[in-house]
């Protein structure tokens, strides 16, 4: 069975409901690639042409050149519309967190200027102001020594550095949370099975090999640097916007 009857296949025994998403999924995922098949080579040679048809050259080794990729697994997920990840998580919003309240500590503080980055001296027998001493330029006073600082009630930063830390475990937890649901949920399921079948279609377009083009080892070079630029530039956008979406739930 060659790749694109193995995939006909697998399409009619879900239409039928003889196999699952699930099972679809790994029969489709896994096994040998197609370009790797007797068959694939056998219509790259039936197709090949004798001349580049971007420069014409007829300089060997030439190329079966895919013009169309078919969409990835995850681009499909993401492709289908609602109901879809996005589409949960604003359907099951986080509840927000209320920030825990600052705890206080009596600290020394400079008496001219209130900076807590203060020193004593051992061999003066003083204190010293940091920020006043060599601070930035609008820190810095001239009685950055004194004989005793003064006492005031200041954040505790590592305290709150902690409770801010606990905060953050919390939410990372109803993250993960939410995210198992999802996948255990008839949305989820939806999702997949219009993905599946998007990834189905487009996987049968590219094995019937309607979209090539003879091309030379150079224009072939060329063209396969603009796809993959052209890739890496999407992944990355969509990257950065899943790192916004995280980073804003944090928040």
């Amino acid at each position: 069975m060659n790749p694109l009857e193995r995939l006909l296949h697998i399409e009619a025994r879900l239409d039928s409901g003889a196999i699952s998403v699930d099972e679809a999924c790994a029969e489709l995922f896994t096994g040998q690639k197609p370009w790797h098949t007797a068959w694939w080579k056998a219509n790259r040679g039936r197709l090949l042409g004798t001349e580049c048809a971007t420069c014409g050259s007829v300089e060997t080794p030439l190329v079966l050149q895919h013009t169309w990729q078919p969409i990835g697994w995850r681009d499909a997920l993401r492709a289908v519309g609602p109901p879809n990840w996005e589409w949960w998580k604003q359907q099951h919003p986080l509840p927000h967190l209320a920030k825990p309240e600052q705890p206080l500590v009596v600290r020394p503080v400079c008496p001219e200027c209130g900076s807590i980055r203060v020193r004593p001296r051992k061999r003066t027998a003083d204190w010293t102001c940091q920020a006043g001493q060599c601070g930035a330029p609008h820190e810095r006073h001239e009685k950055w020594a004194f004989p005793v600082p003064n006492y005031e009630l200041r954040p505790d930063t590592k305290a709150i550095s902690h409770l801010n830390r606990a905060v953050r475990g919390r939410y990372a937890t109803m993250i993960e949370s939410r995210w198992q649901e999802w996948l255990q949920s008839e949305s989820s399921m939806e999702n997949r099975r219009n993905a599946l079948r998007l990834y189905i279609a487009e996987s049968k377009r590219y094995l019937s090999f309607s979209d090539t083009k003879t091309l030379c080892k150079r224009c072939a070079g060329r063209e396969d640097f603009r796809h993959i630029d052209k890739s890496e530039e999407k992944a990355r956008q969509a990257r950065q916007k899943q790192e916004f979406a995280e980073f804003d739930e944090l928040e």
